[in-house]
């Protein structure tokens, strides 16, 4: 079975990865691997760091839960205030965009495009600040999108997107998508 990433912003928000989580705990590898004689400290300070990282990661996990089964079905913009920091940074496509007013505008095109549109969490990862998801997104195309009129039908694909979270609000997200399988299923272009 071919699988296939969801269409551009699929919903807009898939975000950054970024291993600021692993930096303690790289240190005190370097610092093993370098002869320290403070054994000790390292350990309580590995220790320590996996403690963090691990608790921010449960906690940045509940959050995503809650933004996936709440706000992403509707895009209410009162529910984006409680998730998405307004300074939030996007990058898809090779662009980067910023705002949550912004992000907004990409979720309610899409939802115009897609009025059925259906996001399904397939996985989800958690490392100290920053959440992966794996998605799979359906729905009809009954609007623009990509500068392709409505066709219609129905479009099936997979998304990959990467949250940054900090202070409880998604601050950057990072999304990898197949439009080429999007633009297929549309019509726009023909299948290989």
């Amino acid at each position: 079975m071919r699988r296939h990433t969801k269409p551009a912003v699929v919903l807009t928000t898939l975000a950054a990865l970024t291993l600021s989580a692993f930096g303690a705990g790289a240190a005190d590898a370097a610092g093993a691997a370098g002869g320290t004689s403070d054994s000790g400290s390292s350990a309580r300070a590995g220790a320590d760091s996996f403690s963090w990282n691990h608790e921010t990661a449960r906690v940045n996990k509940r959050i995503m839960e809650r933004f996936t089964s709440e706000f992403l079905p509707t895009g209410d913009p009162v529910l984006a205030r409680k998730f998405i920091s307004p300074d939030i940074v996007m990058h898809f496509g090779g662009r980067t965009q910023r705002g949550r007013d912004t992000y907004l505008g990409i979720v309610a095109a899409n939802m115009k495009a897609f009025p059925d549109l259906k996001w399904t969490v397939e996985d989800m990862r958690a490392e100290g600040d920053t959440v992966a998801i794996r998605y799979t997104m359906t729905g009809t195309h009954e609007g623009p999108f990509a500068g392709v009129e409505a066709t219609g039908r129905a479009i099936r694909a997979e998304s990959m997107a990467f949250y940054r979270l900090a202070h409880g609000k998604i601050v950057e997200e990072r999304a990898q998508l197949d439009m080429l399988s999007i633009l297929q299923q549309m019509g726009a272009i023909p299948a290989a």
